[in-house]
């Protein structure tokens, strides 16, 4: 009874303990990284090719004018639709989209609808750069979309240039399709 009772013992060379915890933490902060993009992703309203007027020819539905709600900053009162894509999604006067705005002021806004799983679908701005600022009837901003180009100038312009321009030549046999598809087809 004095002798030692411990249990059998597993070895374990030494490079493969090394090599076991490198891919523990290699795993572990890949799942971080995943979960700060997935809560990244939530957080911020989804950006859309919106450079140039290809761009918005092709992603947005359409390009509204309308006034911020007065409570509701992400709720737009459309008053007047510039220009729609062929194949867009139906539009109605108010709608909910997922942008800065500032309460009662006037914007154009080009606007695509997504569809999601969690509901129908819902309205957003193609990005943030694209949701422009009017005065007086005049675009004031434009970021870094080719609106900034017509600072100054109608908003109907754009509509104008939108029709001229088109969508992308890859996009065309999707234009009936969502936006999703027309990206897709767009990245080929």
């Amino acid at each position: 009874m004095g002798e030692n009772a411990t249990g059998p013992t597993l070895s374990v060379p030494r490079r493969l303990k090394i090599t076991g915890t490198i891919v523990v933490v290699l795993l572990a902060v890949w799942a971080a990284a995943l979960g700060a993009r997935t809560l990244l992703d939530r957080a911020a309203p989804p950006e859309f090719p919106a450079a140039d007027v290809r761009d918005w020819a092709t992603f947005a539905d359409h390009v509204v004018l309308g006034t911020a709600g007065p409570d509701d900053t992400d709720r737009l009162q459309v008053t007047t639709v510039l220009w729609s894509r062929q194949g867009s999604h139906p539009i109605g006067r108010q709608i909910t989209i997922e942008a800065e705005m500032t309460a009662d002021e006037v914007y154009a806004v080009p606007v695509a609808w997504i569809e999601d799983g969690s509901s129908d679908g819902r309205w957003v701005a193609l990005a943030a750069d694209a949701v422009l600022p009017l005065d007086g009837g005049r675009i004031t901003g434009g970021g870094a979309t080719w609106a900034a180009d017509h600072a100054g100038e109608s908003p109907r312009t754009l509509a104008t240039e939108l029709y001229e321009t088109g969508p992308h030549p890859a996009a065309v046999p999707y234009l009936y399709e969502s936006l999703e598809q027309r990206l897709a087809a767009v990245e080929r």
